[in-house]
């Protein structure tokens, strides 16, 4: 078995991972983050009540169903798009999903577009995204 997922092993409506991958929101991951980015909004900071956390975090919890199709080295994150459905906040378990919806070759190179699909421990839809990326050269 290689290292990593083949191009034609990519099968259009595969989903992954299964089960869906885990994030716990906490103050620790949104406060790393705000760092991170050097976000100062006060909404991301409240003591009082449900704590939003910042709606690009979803780029930190989608990375480990992402990391379910073990893209070959060289490969390019290209584009992506979200939508944002409802806050995440400091408490919540957030599920997600990956769905391929297409592979195609252009010139001499593979692309992968992917679903992302995010919800909560209330089953509510949290984020909803669409990822393109160029699959890494195979050995």
């Amino acid at each position: 078995m290689t290292a990593y997922t083949s191009f034609t092993e990519l099968k259009i409506g595969q989903i992954f991972p299964d089960p869906a991958a885990r994030f716990d929101v906490t103050e620790a991951s949104v406060d790393a983050y705000l760092g991170a980015t050097e976000d100062s909004a006060e909404i991301y900071r409240k003591k009082d009540g449900p704590r939003p956390a910042p709606p690009t975090l979803a780029a930190v919890y989608m990375l480990d169903a992402l990391s379910h199709l073990r893209n070959p080295p060289g490969g390019i994150h290209t584009k992506q798009s979200f939508v944002f459905h409802q806050p995440a906040y400091v408490g919540d378990t957030l599920s997600t999903q990956a769905r391929i919806l297409e592979t195609y070759v252009k010139k001499g190179r593979n692309y992968v577009v992917m679903e992302i699909v995010t919800h909560n421990q209330k089953n509510a839809l949290v984020t909803t995204g669409v990822i393109t990326r160029i699959w890494g050269k195979e050995a």
